[in-house]
């Protein structure tokens, strides 16, 4: 079970609140999804980035997937570790393999979906941008 604290986007990043902040990692569906993980591309820190471009870039043996900003947001920090490890994001997506954090609008963290609606967004096959 999942934190209510904890929302998605229907390309499969999660967001879970740390005070003022959020933590924005990949689900388990994506993580499954990626074999050999070569590359993680992350934002600056203390970049904007607008909703609908690319927030996130992973490039695996198979594919590369690009995870968009669902809404505006202002990144604050990203997982160095990454950089030297970018498999962890496979292994560990909810742990080790954290992508960033980031500053959010409170009205566009009540538009995220939760665990449910996400659930159902699984089911219907919508999802992260191949490339």
């Amino acid at each position: 079970m999942t934190s209510p604290a904890t929302r998605y986007s229907d390309n499969h990043p999660w967001f879970s609140h740390e005070g003022d902040e959020m933590r924005v990692g990949i689900t388990d569906r994506i993580a499954g999804a990626l074999t050999l993980v070569e590359a993680v591309f992350l934002p600056q820190p203390s970049s904007h980035v607008t909703a609908g471009h690319e927030l996130v870039r992973i490039d695996s043996q198979k594919a590369a997937f690009e995870i968009a900003a669902p809404a505006d947001l202002d990144v604050v920090t990203v997982n160095e570790e990454l950089t030297a490890d970018p498999l962890l994001v496979r292994l560990e997506p909810r742990g080790r393999g954290w992508l960033l954090t980031a500053r959010l609008a409170p009205e566009h963290w009540a538009s995220l979906l939760d665990h449910d609606a996400y659930t159902q967004v699984v089911e219907r096959g919508i999802g992260a941008r191949r490339t």
